[in-house]
């Protein structure tokens, strides 16, 4: 995995030191996840700082795998809340293999909860260092999608 280093800039929203904004990427969408309801939609603030910085790849990168990274943790919030539903529509056939079940997939759910936690914070003491730290596969992704939205300028 290769790290780019970039030297110290300043980011174009509001003249914050990049790294500062790189780092409030993934702090954001940390702090916005314990605000009920709202948790839900937490990936648009990387995503917001994305449209809005014009000058700093170093940020646009780290606000789109920051985006990305919680837009699939998002996505597979959404997939156990289905399956969890689904197993409660069934509880009358087996109650006792659906609380297993549930188990099972709070545990699953948690520890992909760790593993977003574990790799938002090396990105974020990476971006403290001005390092660009791509996350196994989603940096690539964010390669895809920083093209895809730069391509329709």
């Amino acid at each position: 995995m290769q790290e780019q280093k970039f030297d110290p800039h300043k980011s174009s929203l509001g003249g914050m030191d990049a790294n500062t904004m790189a780092l409030l990427c993934y702090l954001a969408t940390a702090i916005i996840s314990f605000i009920p309801v709202v948790k839900n939609v937490s990936w648009l603030a990387p995503l917001l700082i994305f449209f809005l910085e014009k000058e700093s790849f170093f940020v646009r990168f780290h606000a789109m795998q920051a985006f990305a990274l919680n837009l699939i943790g998002s996505i597979v919030g959404l997939i156990m809340l289905f399956v969890l539903t689904a197993m409660a529509v069934t509880a009358t056939v087996n109650p006792l293999g659906v609380l297993a079940g549930a188990g099972i997939v709070g545990f699953i759910g948690l520890a992909i909860s760790i593993i977003i936690l574990v790799f938002s914070i090396m990105a974020m003491v990476n971006a403290n260092k001005y390092i660009l730290y791509k996350i196994p596969v989603v940096g690539k992704l964010s390669d895809k999608l920083i093209a895809m939205f730069s391509s329709k300028k």
